[in-house]
């Protein structure tokens, strides 16, 4: 409970009565006159009388609160790092009117848009608060109660109730890219994202029908015994190759909990992994998925949108550990649970002191696979660059940048030459570029 503004001016304005009359008080005295009564005497009594009447009756307004209901609508899963909408309807099953400010108990790793609300609601009637909510870790989101102050009748006192409306929901990866990348697919606007326009109908390495011949075609596309046969240029129809595996072999060791912003490297890992599985599965491949580095899940590839579901309750808990990762185990360990030629797509932090430890990993995947390596840079390194140099300080950062990037560069082209598909990325850019490197290396029959 505690008194509002309104109250204070009343209380002072009372306060102020008595000053007057104790001043009147304190000349008649010195004034050696005979005290007697005076009409503010009679005010602040009355005013007394008429304050203690008035809070009493504030008081007795804010009876029968536990009748007041809330009810929470929200999702069962939200994605990370971006505002959904979230519903709390009020009832007011009092016979009075309810006048109050609501505010939802949202844990600390959460923020909100329009939150607290102030609501108002004559007896029987019912409210909705529409307010967004956003988090920023993945895992268990649980939300217990909500929280009013609610107004007494006229204002004067305000008093805290809570209210239990339990909700449970999971923050997944963000999987809006995906919902974004499909709509723009429709709409043959893939471009809006970064990502270059796949190859056309008719082209590829997989023989899909034939048809006849359109203007355009290749010659290399028309079947000449089936022209001749039916007397009309008919051409092949090819299409990129399907029914392939992809494995994402995922760090979640200690450099993937470096921060860019909001989000760790290992959540942007995430992130632009769904959205490289989502169009893989478009594409008929299988998709599959491998955590090291602290944490150890294995889920074998598999074709369908059931995939995309068992990795999102596969990882949506999962965050970066304080170990070190093992690279090499890594690849014996995939090695040894899945033999069959696939693209493995090795997502980590790796630097130049980790080339030894990263050829002996990529020299064991390659037996049984195709290695792309996308390495993840800090995008602190960009923002060096782009700073003005004022004193020497300056100037050795930027020094001590520029060699440290150089080191990396030189690093991909040896694992370039060794025949790995190197992609160094700011974590913003990771799922443009991979999803790019993708589309090449289907066009290229590489896998």
């Amino acid at each position: 409970m505690k008194i509002t503004y309104r109250s204070i001016i009343v209380l002072l304005i009372w306060f102020c009565i008595a000053i007057a009359e104790g001043l009147f008080r304190l000349n008649n005295y010195q004034a050696k006159r005979a005290l007697e009564s005076h009409w503010l005497a009679d005010i602040w009594y009355v005013f007394a009388v008429g304050l203690a009447a008035l809070f009493l009756w504030e008081l007795l307004s804010l009876r029968h609160l536990q009748k007041i209901t809330v009810k929470r609508l929200i999702a069962n899963t939200l994605p990370v790092n971006s505002y959904c909408d979230v519903e709390l309807v009020v009832e007011n099953h009092r016979s009075n009117r309810l006048d109050a400010e609501a505010i939802d108990h949202i844990p600390e790793f959460c923020c909100s848009k329009k939150m607290p609300a102030l609501i108002r609601l004559s007896a029987g009637e019912t409210v909705t608060i529409n307010y967004q909510l956003k988090a920023i870790e993945r895992g268990d989101l649980i939300m217990n109660r909500c929280e009013l102050w609610v107004k007494s009748e006229f204002g004067f006192l305000k008093r805290r109730v809570y209210i239990d409306c339990v909700s449970n929901s999971k923050i997944y990866p963000n999987y809006r890219s995906i919902l974004n990348y499909t709509l723009l697919a429709t709409e043959q606007r893939t471009r809006q994202l970064g990502i270059r326009q796949r190859q056309q109908r008719g082209d590829g390495l997989e023989f899909h029908q034939l048809r006849e011949y359109r203007m355009g075609d290749s010659l290399r596309q028309v079947d000449w015994r089936a022209t001749s046969r039916l007397q009309k240029l008919i051409s092949k129809d090819y299409q990129q190759e399907r029914d392939q595996n992809i494995i994402f072999l995922l760090d979640s060791g200690r450099r993937m909990r470096t921060k860019d912003g909001e989000l760790s490297h290992f959540d942007q890992a995430l992130n632009a992994m769904l959205l490289v599985a989502s169009i893989a599965l478009k594409q008929g491949d299988a998709v599959g998925l491998k955590v090291f580095g602290g944490s150890d899940k294995f889920i074998i590839p598999k074709k369908g949108p059931s995939s995309i579901n068992a990795m999102l309750n596969s990882v949506y808990g999962l965050h970066p550990t304080h170990s070190a990762s093992d690279i090499i185990g890594a690849a014996e360990s995939l090695n040894h649970q899945f033999r069959k030629r696939s693209l493995v797509v090795l997502i980590s932090n790796v630097r130049a002191e980790d080339e030894i430890e990263l050829k002996t990993a990529v020299a064991s995947l390659k037996k049984h696979h195709l290695v792309m390596l996308a390495n993840m840079k800090e995008q602190v390194l960009q923002d060096v660059l782009s700073e003005p140099i004022y004193q020497i300080h300056d100037a050795l950062k930027f020094s001590q940048t520029i060699s440290y990037l150089q080191q990396r560069e030189q690093l991909h082209r040896r694992l370039t030459h060794d025949g790995v598909i190197a992609v160094d990325s700011l974590p913003s850019h990771l799922a443009v570029n991979m999803v790019n490197q993708y589309f090449d290396i289907k066009r290229g029959g590489r896998l």
